[in-house]
């Protein structure tokens, strides 16, 4: 190594690279765990991967300072190819293509990807290692570098494409020349899609500019020893035969009695191949005449079989369920997928491939041959010649002097339409037909595109003017001239002038129904109406009209249960049957139950704030429920207790339903919070808890103040939720404000959520009686400082557990 360094300096800076390479490929596999193709890498993966790469490739430029920017970079791309070859070649080397190991080739070929988007490395690079692994790999190997292409597409050939696209065609030519068109079928056409889709339409590189003809096909054959034996004007002897002939091909039919033995046929039929490979070959008049009576003989031998493969039907038929059958008991396909368009030519092959009836693909294929060499005339054709003539031809390759007789044309145009008749016969006969006539109709579009020397396949972008345009006369179009009696979705205005007062109408429109919601027991008498109509009707139409009424009613009083009463939804077993909706809800379950218990107190003895009181405390010993009990008993009628939902069953005879919690499903306790009508839920213990706006609404509706006991973390999501009330913390006098004890809120989580803190003195009595003090206060005490919340020491303003105030 030091005699290489001293002979060529640039191989310091390859090994340089060589050790960053190796770094970023260490990055690749912590970032991609997997050993499969899929995800692709990409530049988020690596630590600064640009500049890392930049700044060893400066290294190398600053041993040649003097050099030009263009030599530079052409060194700077070399040192990146050398290093990253020299990882490939020890892949190929070391790892097979079925190894999990083989995923560093996959993430080399990504890093080289995201250095050739980068402008880092030479933009071929990737396709060009690409092309040696395809040449290094069995044809399975290449179906997986395949597949590494294929996921790659789109991000490989997004920039620098021009830089790239002969490395891809030499590449996918390459191997196409490798693989077998009837035995890889599936993977040239995958080899032809990736190239559609990573060429443009327009590009030349695929087509066939000279129109050039594939002269190299040959059908080998048996041919007789003496060919003058071989007399093929027995067809033609006559003008008059020759006038009968054409005529029978004018109406579609051969006469099958005239159909040629086998033998005789054999030769006749495989002489076609060389017309179909090479067609310029028709311009000569001798070698026109043979195929002329060659393809008639066919065609008549072709009828001959199809007329007697109808009375076989029934055969072939048994030989499907026969091929069916066997399928299904072995559970696998035993005739082969593979399409071979290459036939055996042996003579003695040549009356089964002709005549067995299951072989239509056979006929096709030959018939298919047949209309293209008849297109190919007719394009020669007088009336043909003479559409061209205005049209701009520059390219004169694809051009033929030649010109086809009258004689001919009508010749080719009978044949045409016998061939064409002959392809729509059988089940599938007009698809495949219409199918043919598609691909040739597209082929006659690209001769004419070749023929104007492939001008590029591109449309200019739409100027702003032009669609402005073309959108004011789609809308003028798109307008009717007739004048609308009232405006688009408008009502008529007639009824305002039908009273006998003018003003009557109007104050018809001001009807508080009109614009106030209905109350759901306005629907139930009018539903019920409209069954006794349905059930028995005076008439079909009255029926009819009481069946749209009641769908319309039913909607509407739906709509407007759903707001208060969507538990009840899960209980209508038919649509056509929503009562439910209307029936009250069971006694025990209501909400307001505890609200209604007792008279509501008068106003002297409410506080003047009648916001809900939330009481929550920091520890266990500390009974909210006693609290709330004394203020009850303290304040008659004054507060109300909150009953909460829980999701469970009640737990002995000391839970009752509606008194200690509201006992709910899982479902109905979802639509209660999905529907946003809990004001804060939670789930301890794995029972979900929860308290209702509802039932807040039924106490304050009673007149009295709501309490509501929660824990801390129950009172943040209240106060989470906006939910507007007085927060009340019951603290124990041993804790202290340090947020280190657990259970202990932090102080300034404290000052921001309760409004008030007040230590609980052992003694219910007292407490309450504190607690009572602080609701009473004026709303400008409240309202002002902490320190003018309670004058008592118990009432422990700052929250720091000392019973003083903060300052």
């Amino acid at each position: 190594m030091p005699a290489l360094d001293i002979e060529n300096p640039g191989v310091p800076a390859v090994s340089e690279f060589e050790t960053l390479l190796t770094e970023l490929l260490d990055e690749a596999s912590a970032a991609k765990q997997t050993t499969t193709i899929e995800p692709a890498l990409v530049k988020s993966d690596f630590v600064n991967i640009h500049d890392r790469v930049a700044a060893s490739l400066a290294k190398s430029a600053d041993a040649e300072s003097n050099a030009s920017s263009e030599s530079l970079r052409s060194r700077q791309f070399a040192l990146v190819e050398t290093a990253a070859r020299d990882f490939f070649s020890k892949l190929i080397a070391t790892t097979s293509i079925d190894s999990p190991e083989f995923v560093k080739m996959w993430n080399l070929l990504d890093i080289l990807s995201i250095l050739s988007d980068d402008g880092q490395c030479d933009p071929a690079l990737l396709f060009w290692l690409v092309e040696e692994l395809l040449d290094s790999q069995t044809v399975a190997g290449c179906r997986i570098i395949f597949d590494f292409l294929e996921s790659r597409r789109e991000r490989i050939t997004a920039k620098h494409f021009k830089q790239k696209n002969l490395v891809i065609l030499r590449s996918c030519n390459e191997l196409l020349r490798r693989l077998s068109r009837a035995e890889d079928t599936a993977f040239c056409g995958r080899v032809f899609i990736f190239m559609f889709q990573s060429f443009p339409l327009g590009d030349r590189s695929s087509v066939n500019l000279r129109g050039e003809y594939h002269v190299e096909n040959i059908t080998n054959y048996e041919r007789l020893d003496d060919d003058s034996k071989m007399e093929i004007d027995t067809q033609t002897d006559t003008p008059k035969e020759q006038g009968d002939a054409k005529a029978a091909t004018k109406n579609g039919a051969q006469d099958t009695s005239k159909a040629l033995d086998p033998d005789t046929l054999y030769p006749m039929f495989w002489s076609l191949q060389e017309s179909f490979s090479q067609p310029l070959k028709l311009f000569d008049t001798g070698h026109f005449t043979k195929f002329k009576s060659s393809l008639e003989a066919t065609i008549t031998a072709f009828q001959a079989i199809h007329d007697d493969s109808i009375s076989s039907s029934k055969s072939m038929e048994n030989l499907k369920r026969t091929l069916k059958r066997k399928r299904d008991d072995d559970g696998t396909e035993t005739l082969p997928e593979a399409f071979n368009p290459k036939y055996l030519t042996s003579k003695d092959l040549f009356q089964l491939e002709a005549s067995i009836a299951i072989d239509l693909s056979f006929r096709r294929h030959v018939l298919v041959q047949a209309l293209i060499i008849t297109d190919f005339l007719l394009s020669l054709s007088k009336e043909e010649r003479e559409k061209r003539t205005n049209i701009n031809i520059s390219n004169k390759s694809v051009i033929y002097p030649d010109q086809l007789s009258e004689e001919n044309t009508k010749w080719a145009t009978d044949m045409k339409k016998v061939i064409s008749d002959y392809l729509k016969q059988g089940s599938d006969g007009p698809y495949f037909f219409r199918m043919v006539e598609t691909v040739l109709a597209r082929d006659k579009n690209w001769v004419f595109w070749k023929m104007a020397s492939c001008p590029p396949i591109k449309r200019d972008p739409v100027s702003a003017e032009s669609f402005v345009e073309a959108k004011e006369a789609a809308q003028k179009m798109a307008t009717s001239k007739r004048l609308r009696p009232n405006p688009l979705n408008a009502v008529p205005l007639d009824f305002l002038t039908n009273g006998d007062d003018e003003g009557e109408a109007m104050e018809q429109l001001k009807d508080p129904e009109r614009h106030q919601l209905p109350e759901l027991e306005v629907f139930k008498s009018k539903i019920a109406d409209d069954d006794f109509e349905i059930d028995m009707p005076t008439n079909a139409q009255t029926k009819a009209t009481a069946v749209a009424a009641k769908a319309s009613k039913s909607w509407r009083a739906l709509r407007i249960a759903s707001r208060f009463k969507l538990a009840s939804f899960d209980k209508i077993d038919d649509p056509k049957n929503i009562s439910i909706i209307f029936e009250d809800e069971p006694e025990g379950n209501g909400d307001d139950d505890e609200a209604g218990a007792e008279p509501t107190a008068s106003d002297e003895d409410m506080p003047s704030n009648r916001d809900p009181i939330i009481l929550a405390s920091t520890a266990s010993e500390i009974t909210t429920s006693a609290l709330r009990e004394r203020l009850m008993s303290e304040h008659k009628g004054v507060f109300g207790s909150v009953v909460r939902h829980a999701v469970r069953e009640p737990q002995g005879d000391d839970e009752v339903n509606g008194k200690t919690f509201h006992f709910v499903k899982a479902q109905e306790f979802n639509q209660l919070r999905d529907g946003d009508r809990l004001i804060e839920y939670g789930t301890r213990d794995g029972v979900d808890y929860g308290t209702s706006s509802k039932a807040v609404e039924a106490v304050v509706e009673a007149g009295k103040v709501p309490i509501i006991e929660l824990d801390v973390e129950a009172a943040q999501f209240a106060k989470d939720m906006d939910f507007s009330a007085r927060y009340i913390l019951i603290k124990s006098p041993s804790s202290s404000s340090s947020s280190s004890e657990e259970g202990q809120p932090d102080e300034s989580k404290t000052k921001e959520l309760f409004d008030t803190v007040i230590v609980y003195e052992d003694d219910v009595e007292k407490t309450a009686s504190r607690i009572a003090e602080y609701i009473y206060a004026k709303a400008e005490e409240t309202n002002g400082d902490d320190a003018n919340m309670a004058d008592a020491p118990a009432v422990d303003g700052d929250g720091d557990g000392d019973g003083g105030t903060e300052s």
